[in-house]
């Protein structure tokens, strides 16, 4: 078994403890999950919303829920967080990644229901995308940010990513991880 089925495997579902004492379901994302990523999105904030999109509308249009839920697993990976105590269960996070072309690198994109943040699920969500970007045999892992994005600045930070000012866009930053270096998304020895 390669290691990304292995991966996929140990992953296919977990629940998860936040530090408020919800517990939340978190899996791949499949393309079942469309409704569910529409709706977190468009219950997002306007701020939260400009900061996932970069100043994006609030409608998700259907194209952009098409290409969200196609995980393949290989080039694009995304996990979702889902509430299964609210009735009906609703996505509270989701995180993605879309492995650029040389295989080397990927870019990221975490966004978490306002309600349900700072709790802890946008690390557990990064952290997925961490592991199994590095299971893929990826070097880095990247976001680009607006400069305005301020709760980006600290997690990113403490997740081990590197910031640098995009040289071509005095607007947007770019963080960086070397995952090939030990860091707090890397995995407890067993």
């Amino acid at each position: 078994m390669s290691a990304s089925n292995q991966y996929d495997t140990h992953l296919a579902q977990e629940t998860v403890n936040l530090s408020n004492g919800q517990t939340v379901r978190v899996r791949p994302v499949c393309r079942e999950d469309g409704a569910l990523e529409k709706s977190l999105i468009e219950g997002l904030s306007p701020e939260s919303r400009r900061d996932r999109f970069i100043g994006g509308s609030g409608k998700a249009s259907e194209k952009l829920i098409e290409l969200l839920t196609d995980n393949d697993h290989q080039h694009h990976e995304a996990f979702i967080a889902i509430d299964e105590n609210s009735d009906p269960p609703q996505a509270v996070g989701i995180a993605h990644y879309a492995l650029d072309d040389d295989g080397h690198g990927c870019e990221c994109a975490v966004v978490v229901s306002d309600e349900w943040q700072h709790h802890g699920l946008g690390k557990i969500l990064l952290q997925h995308l961490i592991h199994s970007a590095r299971d893929r045999g990826c070097d880095t892992m990247y976001s680009i940010e607006s400069a305005d994005n301020s709760k980006v600045k600290n997690f990113a930070r403490t997740m081990g990513f590197v910031c640098k000012a995009d040289p071509r866009d005095y607007t947007l930053l770019t963080y960086t991880l070397d995952l090939h270096s030990p860091g707090p998304g890397a995995r407890a020895a067993a």
